[in-house]
Protein backbone atom coordinates (compact mmCIF):
# COMPACT_ATOMS: atom_id res chain seq x y z
CA UNK A 1 0.00 0.00 0.00
CA UNK A 2 1.31 2.75 -0.72
CA UNK A 3 1.87 5.91 1.85
CA UNK A 4 -0.11 8.65 0.67
CA UNK A 5 -3.47 6.68 -0.09
CA UNK A 6 -3.76 5.41 3.33
CA UNK A 7 -6.66 6.95 4.30
CA UNK A 8 -9.73 4.58 4.10
CA UNK A 9 -12.14 3.28 6.63
CA UNK A 10 -14.75 0.08 6.15
CA UNK A 11 -16.81 -1.45 9.31
CA UNK A 12 -14.49 -4.39 9.78
CA UNK A 13 -11.25 -1.80 10.18
CA UNK A 14 -12.73 1.54 11.54
CA UNK A 15 -9.50 1.90 13.49
CA UNK A 16 -7.21 1.77 10.74
CA UNK A 17 -7.94 5.48 9.50
CA UNK A 18 -8.37 6.36 12.87
CA UNK A 19 -4.94 5.40 13.47
CA UNK A 20 -3.40 7.40 10.39
CA UNK A 21 -5.61 10.27 11.42
CA UNK A 22 -4.41 10.28 14.86
CA UNK A 23 -0.79 9.54 13.81
CA UNK A 24 -0.59 12.99 11.73
CA UNK A 25 -2.75 14.57 14.64
CA UNK A 26 0.64 13.39 17.62
CA UNK A 27 2.97 15.05 14.96
CA UNK A 28 1.20 18.32 15.04
CA UNK A 29 0.51 17.78 19.31
CA UNK A 30 4.01 17.13 19.66
CA UNK A 31 5.64 20.17 17.80
CA UNK A 32 2.32 21.95 19.99
CA UNK A 33 3.80 20.73 23.25
CA UNK A 34 7.24 22.27 22.28
CA UNK A 35 5.81 25.26 21.63
CA UNK A 36 3.99 25.61 24.71
CA UNK A 37 6.87 24.91 26.55
CA UNK A 38 8.64 27.56 25.43
CA UNK A 39 5.90 29.93 25.80
CA UNK A 40 5.35 28.67 29.40
CA UNK A 41 9.27 28.97 29.94
CA UNK A 42 9.94 31.99 28.06
CA UNK A 43 6.53 34.28 29.98
CA UNK A 44 5.58 32.02 32.73
CA UNK A 45 2.16 32.14 33.31
CA UNK A 46 2.14 36.19 33.48
CA UNK A 47 -0.07 38.75 32.03
CA UNK A 48 2.28 38.68 28.53
CA UNK A 49 0.65 35.36 27.86
CA UNK A 50 -2.68 35.97 29.25
CA UNK A 51 -2.65 39.04 26.26
CA UNK A 52 -1.21 36.13 23.69
CA UNK A 53 -4.12 34.29 24.07
CA UNK A 54 -6.72 36.63 24.44
CA UNK A 55 -5.53 38.18 21.23
CA UNK A 56 -6.30 35.09 19.23
CA UNK A 57 -10.43 35.69 20.22
CA UNK A 58 -11.80 38.07 17.35
CA UNK A 59 -9.33 35.90 14.42
CA UNK A 60 -10.29 32.94 15.52
CA UNK A 61 -14.08 33.68 15.62
CA UNK A 62 -13.47 35.55 11.89
CA UNK A 63 -11.71 31.78 10.79
CA UNK A 64 -14.59 29.82 12.11
CA UNK A 65 -16.70 32.06 10.16
CA UNK A 66 -15.08 31.38 7.38
CA UNK A 67 -15.52 27.80 7.27
CA UNK A 68 -18.46 28.39 5.81
CA UNK A 69 -17.22 28.68 2.36
CA UNK A 70 -13.63 27.01 3.41
CA UNK A 71 -14.51 23.86 5.25
CA UNK A 72 -12.78 20.92 3.36
CA UNK A 73 -15.17 18.28 4.72
CA UNK A 74 -17.81 20.48 2.75
CA UNK A 75 -15.82 21.14 -0.62
CA UNK A 76 -14.49 17.85 -1.07
CA UNK A 77 -17.92 15.49 -2.07
CA UNK A 78 -18.94 18.70 -4.24
CA UNK A 79 -15.26 18.82 -5.81
CA UNK A 80 -15.21 14.86 -6.43
CA UNK A 81 -18.94 15.30 -8.12
CA UNK A 82 -18.27 18.10 -10.39
CA UNK A 83 -14.68 16.65 -11.34
CA UNK A 84 -16.38 13.13 -12.06
CA UNK A 85 -18.48 15.16 -14.40
CA UNK A 86 -15.96 17.74 -15.97
CA UNK A 87 -12.59 18.71 -14.88
CA UNK A 88 -13.50 22.40 -15.80
CA UNK A 89 -16.93 22.24 -13.33
CA UNK A 90 -14.34 21.46 -10.97
CA UNK A 91 -11.44 23.73 -11.37
CA UNK A 92 -14.80 27.11 -11.55
CA UNK A 93 -16.01 25.67 -7.86
CA UNK A 94 -12.27 26.00 -6.39
CA UNK A 95 -12.16 29.53 -8.18
CA UNK A 96 -15.73 30.97 -6.90
CA UNK A 97 -14.97 29.46 -3.57
CA UNK A 98 -11.07 31.22 -3.80
CA UNK A 99 -12.63 34.22 -4.59
CA UNK A 100 -15.71 34.80 -2.72
CA UNK A 101 -13.94 33.57 0.51
CA UNK A 102 -11.28 36.30 -0.15
CA UNK A 103 -13.38 39.06 -0.27
CA UNK A 104 -15.25 38.04 2.36
CA UNK A 105 -12.31 37.59 4.74
CA UNK A 106 -10.84 41.02 3.98
CA UNK A 107 -14.08 42.90 4.61
CA UNK A 108 -14.66 41.18 7.64
CA UNK A 109 -10.96 41.71 8.83
CA UNK A 110 -11.07 45.27 7.52
CA UNK A 111 -13.86 46.27 9.83
CA UNK A 112 -12.22 43.62 12.75
CA UNK A 113 -8.76 45.80 12.60
CA UNK A 114 -11.07 48.98 12.84
CA UNK A 115 -13.43 48.27 15.96
CA UNK A 116 -10.29 46.21 17.15
CA UNK A 117 -10.28 48.49 20.18
CA UNK A 118 -13.95 48.28 21.14
CA UNK A 119 -14.31 44.63 20.62
CA UNK A 120 -11.57 44.13 22.93
CA UNK A 121 -12.52 46.50 25.73
CA UNK A 122 -16.19 45.06 25.72
CA UNK A 123 -14.42 41.28 25.57
CA UNK A 124 -11.72 41.52 28.12
CA UNK A 125 -13.36 43.83 30.96
CA UNK A 126 -10.51 43.12 33.44
CA UNK A 127 -7.72 44.30 31.31
CA UNK A 128 -5.75 47.71 31.72
CA UNK A 129 -5.88 50.30 29.16
CA UNK A 130 -2.11 48.91 28.63
CA UNK A 131 -3.00 45.25 28.27
CA UNK A 132 -5.81 46.19 25.58
CA UNK A 133 -3.43 48.23 23.36
CA UNK A 134 -0.84 45.19 23.61
CA UNK A 135 -4.00 42.99 22.72
CA UNK A 136 -5.37 44.96 19.87
CA UNK A 137 -1.74 45.01 18.08
CA UNK A 138 -1.92 41.30 17.85
CA UNK A 139 -5.45 40.84 17.36
CA UNK A 140 -4.51 42.88 14.10
CA UNK A 141 -1.61 40.88 12.66
CA UNK A 142 -3.30 37.95 13.89
CA UNK A 143 -6.20 38.89 11.17
CA UNK A 144 -3.57 37.55 8.63
CA UNK A 145 -4.07 33.59 9.89
CA UNK A 146 -7.75 33.22 9.07
CA UNK A 147 -6.80 34.20 5.49
CA UNK A 148 -4.07 32.09 4.92
CA UNK A 149 -5.87 29.05 7.09
CA UNK A 150 -8.82 29.57 4.83
CA UNK A 151 -7.11 29.79 1.54
CA UNK A 152 -5.06 26.38 3.00
CA UNK A 153 -8.45 24.71 3.26
CA UNK A 154 -9.77 25.07 -0.09
CA UNK A 155 -6.69 24.09 -1.68
CA UNK A 156 -6.37 20.97 1.14
CA UNK A 157 -9.74 19.73 -0.21
CA UNK A 158 -7.65 19.12 -3.37
CA UNK A 159 -4.93 17.05 -2.07
CA UNK A 160 -7.55 15.27 -0.04
CA UNK A 161 -9.50 14.68 -3.18
CA UNK A 162 -6.65 13.34 -5.06
CA UNK A 163 -5.33 11.45 -1.42
CA UNK A 164 -1.90 13.91 -0.99
CA UNK A 165 -2.41 13.00 2.38
CA UNK A 166 1.08 13.21 3.80
CA UNK A 167 1.32 17.27 1.83
CA UNK A 168 -1.83 17.66 4.03
CA UNK A 169 -0.16 15.97 7.12
CA UNK A 170 2.97 18.26 6.95
CA UNK A 171 0.63 21.64 6.55
CA UNK A 172 0.09 21.77 10.62
CA UNK A 173 3.27 20.78 11.23
CA UNK A 174 4.64 23.70 9.43
CA UNK A 175 2.64 25.55 11.00
CA UNK A 176 3.63 24.71 14.40
CA UNK A 177 7.33 25.65 13.15
CA UNK A 178 6.06 28.99 11.99
CA UNK A 179 4.58 29.81 15.25
CA UNK A 180 8.17 28.31 17.44
CA UNK A 181 9.74 30.78 15.06
CA UNK A 182 7.84 33.03 16.26
CA UNK A 183 8.67 32.24 19.82
CA UNK A 184 11.96 31.98 19.50
CA UNK A 185 13.07 34.44 16.79
CA UNK A 186 10.66 36.92 15.98
CA UNK A 187 10.04 37.47 19.70
CA UNK A 188 14.17 38.94 20.23
CA UNK A 189 13.67 41.73 17.38
CA UNK A 190 9.91 42.45 17.28
CA UNK A 191 8.79 41.63 21.35
CA UNK A 192 4.84 40.66 21.96
CA UNK A 193 3.98 40.93 18.26
CA UNK A 194 6.46 39.15 16.85
CA UNK A 195 4.80 36.05 18.38
CA UNK A 196 1.73 37.21 16.70
CA UNK A 197 4.12 37.36 13.18
CA UNK A 198 5.49 33.92 14.17
CA UNK A 199 1.67 32.63 13.80
CA UNK A 200 1.10 34.52 11.09
CA UNK A 201 3.90 32.95 9.07
CA UNK A 202 2.76 29.55 10.23
CA UNK A 203 -0.45 30.14 8.64
CA UNK A 204 1.48 30.90 5.50
CA UNK A 205 3.31 27.70 5.49
CA UNK A 206 0.13 25.58 5.95
CA UNK A 207 -1.16 27.09 2.55
CA UNK A 208 2.24 27.26 0.91
CA UNK A 209 3.50 23.23 1.07
CA UNK A 210 0.35 22.51 0.04
CA UNK A 211 0.01 24.78 -3.28
CA UNK A 212 2.65 22.88 -5.57
CA UNK A 213 0.42 19.51 -5.04
CA UNK A 214 -2.42 21.48 -6.25
CA UNK A 215 -0.54 22.52 -9.41
CA UNK A 216 1.22 19.37 -9.91
CA UNK A 217 -2.11 17.95 -9.97
CA UNK A 218 -2.56 20.19 -12.41
CA UNK A 219 -5.64 21.56 -11.52
CA UNK A 220 -6.31 25.48 -11.69
CA UNK A 221 -8.62 27.41 -10.20
CA UNK A 222 -10.65 29.40 -13.12
CA UNK A 223 -11.80 32.63 -11.51
CA UNK A 224 -14.83 33.15 -13.75
CA UNK A 225 -17.80 33.81 -11.18
CA UNK A 226 -17.29 35.13 -7.60
CA UNK A 227 -20.68 33.05 -6.98
CA UNK A 228 -22.24 30.04 -8.00
CA UNK A 229 -24.82 27.16 -7.12
CA UNK A 230 -22.34 24.10 -5.91
CA UNK A 231 -20.78 27.12 -3.85
CA UNK A 232 -24.00 27.67 -2.47
CA UNK A 233 -23.96 23.90 -1.33
CA UNK A 234 -20.49 24.47 0.25
CA UNK A 235 -21.86 26.86 2.31
CA UNK A 236 -25.26 24.86 3.31
CA UNK A 237 -23.30 21.58 4.20
CA UNK A 238 -21.16 23.94 6.09
CA UNK A 239 -23.36 25.72 8.04
CA UNK A 240 -24.65 23.26 10.82
CA UNK A 241 -21.12 22.67 11.65
CA UNK A 242 -19.69 26.15 11.41
CA UNK A 243 -22.38 27.78 13.65
CA UNK A 244 -21.76 25.09 16.01
CA UNK A 245 -18.28 25.73 16.41
CA UNK A 246 -18.94 29.48 16.53
CA UNK A 247 -21.25 28.56 19.56
CA UNK A 248 -18.00 26.79 21.51
CA UNK A 249 -16.00 30.52 20.27
CA UNK A 250 -18.41 32.81 21.35
CA UNK A 251 -17.94 30.43 24.64
CA UNK A 252 -14.30 30.74 24.96
CA UNK A 253 -14.42 34.69 24.13
CA UNK A 254 -16.70 34.55 27.18
CA UNK A 255 -14.64 32.95 29.40
CA UNK A 256 -11.80 34.08 28.57
CA UNK A 257 -13.39 37.38 29.83
CA UNK A 258 -14.26 36.20 33.19
CA UNK A 259 -10.70 35.20 33.29
CA UNK A 260 -9.55 38.98 32.52
CA UNK A 261 -10.80 39.51 36.03
CA UNK A 262 -9.13 37.31 38.27
CA UNK A 263 -4.73 37.20 38.78
CA UNK A 264 -2.29 37.89 36.57
CA UNK A 265 -1.44 34.74 34.28
CA UNK A 266 -4.69 32.93 34.74
CA UNK A 267 -5.84 32.79 30.97
CA UNK A 268 -2.79 31.52 30.35
CA UNK A 269 -2.94 28.73 32.37
CA UNK A 270 -6.35 27.77 31.22
CA UNK A 271 -5.03 27.80 28.10
CA UNK A 272 -2.17 25.52 29.38
CA UNK A 273 -4.26 23.56 30.34
CA UNK A 274 -6.97 23.05 27.70
CA UNK A 275 -4.06 22.44 25.49
CA UNK A 276 -2.86 19.51 27.18
CA UNK A 277 -6.80 18.10 27.70
CA UNK A 278 -7.50 18.28 24.12
CA UNK A 279 -4.57 16.62 22.65
CA UNK A 280 -6.81 12.76 23.68
CA UNK A 281 -9.41 14.76 22.93
CA UNK A 282 -8.41 15.30 19.14
CA UNK A 283 -5.97 12.23 18.69
CA UNK A 284 -8.78 9.79 19.76
CA UNK A 285 -12.42 11.09 19.72
CA UNK A 286 -11.86 13.34 16.74
CA UNK A 287 -10.08 10.05 14.69
CA UNK A 288 -12.54 7.51 15.85
CA UNK A 289 -15.72 10.22 14.71
CA UNK A 290 -14.12 10.95 11.41
CA UNK A 291 -13.02 7.88 10.04
CA UNK A 292 -16.89 6.46 11.02
CA UNK A 293 -18.53 9.38 9.31
CA UNK A 294 -18.31 8.44 5.88
CA UNK A 295 -20.13 5.09 6.30
CA UNK A 296 -22.36 6.09 8.67
CA UNK A 297 -23.67 8.37 5.90
CA UNK A 298 -23.39 5.49 3.40
CA UNK A 299 -25.70 3.68 5.87
CA UNK A 300 -28.24 6.10 6.64
CA UNK A 301 -28.62 6.86 2.38
CA UNK A 302 -28.95 2.80 2.59
CA UNK A 303 -32.06 2.86 4.88
CA UNK A 304 -29.16 -0.06 6.75
CA UNK A 305 -30.11 0.39 10.14
CA UNK A 306 -28.51 -2.80 11.13
CA UNK A 307 -25.03 -2.05 9.60
CA UNK A 308 -25.40 2.15 11.15
CA UNK A 309 -25.80 0.29 14.43
CA UNK A 310 -23.13 -1.67 14.39
CA UNK A 311 -20.70 0.88 12.43
CA UNK A 312 -21.73 3.25 15.05
CA UNK A 313 -21.09 1.21 18.02
CA UNK A 314 -17.66 0.34 16.98
CA UNK A 315 -16.38 3.46 16.90
CA UNK A 316 -18.18 4.06 20.27
CA UNK A 317 -16.49 0.99 22.09
CA UNK A 318 -13.46 1.92 20.75
CA UNK A 319 -13.46 5.60 21.79
CA UNK A 320 -14.62 4.31 25.11
CA UNK A 321 -11.89 1.84 24.94
CA UNK A 322 -9.07 4.44 24.59
CA UNK A 323 -10.33 7.34 26.27
CA UNK A 324 -11.72 6.15 29.92
CA UNK A 325 -7.85 4.92 30.85
CA UNK A 326 -6.29 7.71 29.47
CA UNK A 327 -8.14 10.68 31.62
CA UNK A 328 -7.61 8.35 34.64
CA UNK A 329 -3.60 8.48 34.06
CA UNK A 330 -3.98 11.87 33.30
CA UNK A 331 -5.70 12.56 36.23
CA UNK A 332 -3.41 10.80 38.24
CA UNK A 333 -0.33 12.01 36.63
CA UNK A 334 -1.44 15.39 35.79
CA UNK A 335 1.85 16.73 37.98
CA UNK A 336 4.40 15.27 36.33
CA UNK A 337 2.74 15.45 32.82
CA UNK A 338 3.16 19.77 33.66
CA UNK A 339 6.11 19.91 35.41
CA UNK A 340 8.16 17.56 32.26
CA UNK A 341 5.57 19.57 29.67
CA UNK A 342 5.74 23.50 30.84
CA UNK A 343 7.89 23.25 33.67
CA UNK A 344 11.00 25.58 32.78
CA UNK A 345 12.54 28.60 32.68
CA UNK A 346 9.66 31.50 33.99
CA UNK A 347 7.30 28.86 34.95
CA UNK A 348 6.96 28.76 38.39
CA UNK A 349 5.80 26.07 40.71
CA UNK A 350 2.69 27.57 41.67
CA UNK A 351 1.66 28.22 38.05
CA UNK A 352 2.78 24.27 37.51
CA UNK A 353 0.17 23.25 40.46
CA UNK A 354 -2.30 25.94 39.37
CA UNK A 355 -2.49 24.22 35.73
CA UNK A 356 -2.06 20.83 36.84
CA UNK A 357 -5.06 21.64 39.18
CA UNK A 358 -6.81 22.45 36.10
CA UNK A 359 -5.61 19.64 34.00
CA UNK A 360 -7.26 17.23 36.65
CA UNK A 361 -10.45 18.70 36.55
CA UNK A 362 -10.51 19.00 32.56
CA UNK A 363 -9.41 15.23 32.43
CA UNK A 364 -12.46 14.20 33.37
CA UNK A 365 -14.03 15.80 30.74
CA UNK A 366 -12.12 14.00 27.99
CA UNK A 367 -14.25 11.19 27.91
CA UNK A 368 -17.62 13.51 27.42
CA UNK A 369 -16.08 15.68 24.46
CA UNK A 370 -14.54 12.70 22.79
CA UNK A 371 -17.94 11.22 22.73
CA UNK A 372 -19.86 14.09 22.20
CA UNK A 373 -17.52 14.42 18.57
CA UNK A 374 -19.03 11.28 17.48
CA UNK A 375 -22.89 11.46 18.46
CA UNK A 376 -22.74 14.84 16.34
CA UNK A 377 -21.54 13.00 13.35
CA UNK A 378 -23.93 10.38 13.36
CA UNK A 379 -26.77 13.26 14.05
CA UNK A 380 -25.33 14.97 10.99
CA UNK A 381 -25.40 11.63 8.87
CA UNK A 382 -28.99 10.99 9.40
CA UNK A 383 -29.66 14.60 8.46
CA UNK A 384 -30.40 15.75 11.88
CA UNK A 385 -28.39 18.94 12.11
CA UNK A 386 -30.36 21.07 13.86
CA UNK A 387 -31.15 19.03 17.28
CA UNK A 388 -27.23 19.06 18.45
CA UNK A 389 -26.61 22.57 17.78
CA UNK A 390 -29.47 23.71 20.13
CA UNK A 391 -28.37 21.09 22.14
CA UNK A 392 -24.85 22.71 22.51
CA UNK A 393 -26.02 26.10 22.68
CA UNK A 394 -27.86 25.04 25.65
CA UNK A 395 -24.56 23.55 26.80
CA UNK A 396 -22.60 26.68 26.13
CA UNK A 397 -24.97 28.37 28.57
CA UNK A 398 -24.62 26.32 31.19
CA UNK A 399 -20.58 26.30 31.16
CA UNK A 400 -20.91 30.13 31.28
CA UNK A 401 -23.19 29.85 33.67
CA UNK A 402 -21.65 27.70 35.65
CA UNK A 403 -17.97 29.59 35.56
CA UNK A 404 -19.57 32.38 37.01
CA UNK A 405 -21.16 30.42 39.50
CA UNK A 406 -18.07 29.06 40.50
CA UNK A 407 -16.17 32.10 40.13
CA UNK A 408 -18.29 34.16 42.88
CA UNK A 409 -17.98 31.34 45.23
CA UNK A 410 -14.53 30.32 44.74
CA UNK A 411 -13.48 34.31 45.84
CA UNK A 412 -11.92 34.68 48.77
CA UNK A 413 -14.70 36.92 50.38
CA UNK A 414 -17.95 34.72 49.32
CA UNK A 415 -18.22 31.40 49.30
CA UNK A 416 -15.08 30.40 51.36
CA UNK A 417 -16.34 27.20 51.86
CA UNK A 418 -16.45 25.92 48.30
CA UNK A 419 -13.05 28.00 47.67
CA UNK A 420 -11.75 25.65 50.65
CA UNK A 421 -13.23 22.71 49.23
CA UNK A 422 -11.60 23.20 45.95
CA UNK A 423 -8.54 24.28 46.84
CA UNK A 424 -8.30 21.13 49.01
CA UNK A 425 -9.49 18.87 47.01
CA UNK A 426 -6.71 19.77 44.31
CA UNK A 427 -4.14 21.08 46.77
CA UNK A 428 -4.00 24.40 46.03
CA UNK A 429 -5.54 26.06 49.14
CA UNK A 430 -2.53 28.02 49.72
CA UNK A 431 -2.50 30.03 46.90
CA UNK A 432 -4.37 33.05 46.88
CA UNK A 433 -6.80 33.33 43.68
CA UNK A 434 -7.77 30.07 42.44
CA UNK A 435 -10.89 31.49 40.87
CA UNK A 436 -9.57 30.05 37.59
CA UNK A 437 -10.76 26.84 38.61
CA UNK A 438 -14.30 28.25 37.90
CA UNK A 439 -12.98 28.08 34.34
CA UNK A 440 -12.41 23.95 33.65
CA UNK A 441 -15.53 23.47 36.20
CA UNK A 442 -17.56 25.12 33.74
CA UNK A 443 -16.26 22.96 30.77
CA UNK A 444 -16.80 19.76 32.41
CA UNK A 445 -20.43 20.49 33.59
CA UNK A 446 -21.15 21.94 30.13
CA UNK A 447 -19.88 18.63 28.58
CA UNK A 448 -21.91 15.98 31.45
CA UNK A 449 -24.93 18.10 30.04
CA UNK A 450 -24.24 18.40 26.58
CA UNK A 451 -23.15 14.68 26.23
CA UNK A 452 -26.43 13.54 28.08
CA UNK A 453 -28.51 15.56 26.34
CA UNK A 454 -27.41 14.29 23.04
CA UNK A 455 -27.83 10.75 24.96
CA UNK A 456 -31.81 10.97 24.97
CA UNK A 457 -31.95 12.70 21.59
CA UNK A 458 -30.05 9.50 20.40
CA UNK A 459 -33.17 7.74 21.53
CA UNK A 460 -35.58 9.96 19.93
CA UNK A 461 -33.92 10.26 16.86
CA UNK A 462 -33.03 6.36 16.08
CA UNK A 463 -35.01 4.59 18.32
CA UNK A 464 -32.51 2.97 20.22
CA UNK A 465 -29.91 3.48 22.88
CA UNK A 466 -26.87 4.29 21.68
CA UNK A 467 -25.43 1.93 24.65
CA UNK A 468 -26.96 -1.17 22.91
CA UNK A 469 -23.94 -3.74 22.61
CA UNK A 470 -21.33 -1.16 24.73
CA UNK A 471 -21.96 -2.06 28.02
CA UNK A 472 -19.28 -4.83 28.62
CA UNK A 473 -16.74 -2.27 26.81
CA UNK A 474 -17.59 0.89 29.67
CA UNK A 475 -17.71 -1.44 32.55
CA UNK A 476 -14.40 -3.38 31.18
CA UNK A 477 -12.94 0.23 30.73
CA UNK A 478 -14.19 1.53 33.96
CA UNK A 479 -12.46 -1.37 35.36
CA UNK A 480 -8.73 -1.56 34.01
CA UNK A 481 -8.82 2.84 34.03
CA UNK A 482 -9.33 2.01 38.14
CA UNK A 483 -6.62 -0.94 38.51
CA UNK A 484 -4.38 1.20 35.75
CA UNK A 485 -5.12 4.70 38.10
CA UNK A 486 -4.02 2.49 41.13
CA UNK A 487 -0.85 1.01 40.07
CA UNK A 488 0.15 4.52 38.26
CA UNK A 489 -0.75 5.97 41.92
CA UNK A 490 1.53 3.24 43.90
CA UNK A 491 4.16 3.46 41.18
CA UNK A 492 4.86 7.79 41.42
CA UNK A 493 5.31 7.07 45.57
CA UNK A 494 7.63 3.96 44.50
CA UNK A 495 9.37 6.04 42.08
CA UNK A 496 9.53 9.36 44.40
CA UNK A 497 12.42 7.37 47.42
CA UNK A 498 14.51 6.80 43.80
CA UNK A 499 14.61 9.23 41.92
CA UNK A 500 15.48 13.12 42.70
CA UNK A 501 11.93 15.46 41.76
CA UNK A 502 13.73 18.34 42.21
CA UNK A 503 15.41 17.91 38.66
CA UNK A 504 13.72 17.57 35.36
CA UNK A 505 15.08 13.57 34.59
CA UNK A 506 13.88 12.85 38.06
CA UNK A 507 10.15 14.02 37.62
CA UNK A 508 10.27 12.63 34.21
CA UNK A 509 11.59 8.99 35.15
CA UNK A 510 8.74 9.41 38.04
CA UNK A 511 5.84 10.07 35.84
CA UNK A 512 7.53 7.77 32.80
CA UNK A 513 7.87 4.99 34.86
CA UNK A 514 5.25 4.82 36.81
CA UNK A 515 2.97 5.58 34.00
CA UNK A 516 4.39 2.43 31.81
CA UNK A 517 3.46 0.53 34.73
CA UNK A 518 0.23 1.75 34.71
CA UNK A 519 -0.50 1.22 31.18
CA UNK A 520 0.81 -2.67 31.92
CA UNK A 521 -1.59 -3.18 34.43
CA UNK A 522 -3.96 -1.80 31.83
CA UNK A 523 -3.13 -4.29 29.07
CA UNK A 524 -2.77 -7.21 31.48
CA UNK A 525 -6.12 -7.19 32.94
CA UNK A 526 -7.86 -6.20 29.26
CA UNK A 527 -6.14 -9.28 28.12
CA UNK A 528 -7.73 -11.09 31.35
CA UNK A 529 -10.94 -10.15 30.80
CA UNK A 530 -10.37 -10.60 26.99
CA UNK A 531 -11.67 -7.25 25.40
CA UNK A 532 -12.97 -7.51 22.25
CA UNK A 533 -11.47 -4.02 21.34
CA UNK A 534 -8.06 -4.77 22.46
CA UNK A 535 -8.04 -7.53 20.08
CA UNK A 536 -9.57 -5.72 17.40
CA UNK A 537 -6.90 -3.43 17.36
CA UNK A 538 -4.21 -6.23 17.68
CA UNK A 539 -6.39 -7.83 14.26
CA UNK A 540 -6.16 -4.24 12.67
CA UNK A 541 -2.79 -3.54 13.29
CA UNK A 542 -1.39 -6.84 11.34
CA UNK A 543 -3.30 -5.63 8.54
CA UNK A 544 -2.78 -2.20 8.57
CA UNK A 545 0.15 -2.21 5.49
CA UNK A 546 -0.86 -5.28 3.57
CA UNK A 547 -4.76 -4.59 2.94
CA UNK A 548 -5.99 -3.91 -0.95
CA UNK A 549 -5.89 -0.55 -2.00
CA UNK A 550 -9.65 0.84 -1.59
CA UNK A 551 -11.37 3.17 -4.19
CA UNK A 552 -11.87 7.05 -3.71
CA UNK A 553 -15.45 6.71 -2.14
CA UNK A 554 -13.71 5.01 0.67
CA UNK A 555 -11.16 8.02 1.32
CA UNK A 556 -11.73 9.89 4.72
CA UNK A 557 -11.49 13.61 4.32
CA UNK A 558 -9.39 14.73 6.90
CA UNK A 559 -10.87 17.86 9.60
CA UNK A 560 -9.53 21.68 8.88
CA UNK A 561 -8.03 23.12 11.97
CA UNK A 562 -11.37 24.48 14.11
CA UNK A 563 -9.05 27.59 15.69
CA UNK A 564 -5.89 29.07 14.85
CA UNK A 565 -3.83 27.71 17.84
Amino acid sequence: MKFPRIFHADLDNIHHAAFWLAFFGIAADVLGLVRDRLLAGTFGASRELDIYYAAFRVPDFIYTFMLLFTASTAIIPVFLKKYGEKKEAAEELLGSAILFFSFAVLVLSAFAFFLMPMLARLSLPGFSKEDIASTVLLSRILLLSPVFLGLSNILSSVTQSFRRFFVYGLAPVFYNVGVILGIGVFYRFGGLGGLAWGVAFGAFLHMAVQAPSVRGLKIFPAFGKFWSEDLKRVAALSLPRTLGLGITQITTLILTGIASFFSQGSIAVFNLALNLEYIPVTVVGLSYSVAAFPNLVAFSIKKAKNEFSEHFSAALRHIIFWTVPSAVLILVLRAQIVRVILGSGAFTWSDTRLTAAALSILSLAIIFQSLFMLFVRTFYAEGESWKPLIINIVSSLLTVGAAFWFAQHLSQTKGAGLAYFVGWVLRISDIADIRIMALPLGIFVGSVFNLVFLFFSFRMVFGWSPMKGVWRTAAESLFVGAVGGLITYWGLNIFSRVFDLHTFIGVFLQGLLAGLLGIGAILAALWILGSRELFEIKKGARGLFSEKEKGREDMVPAPEPEKLL
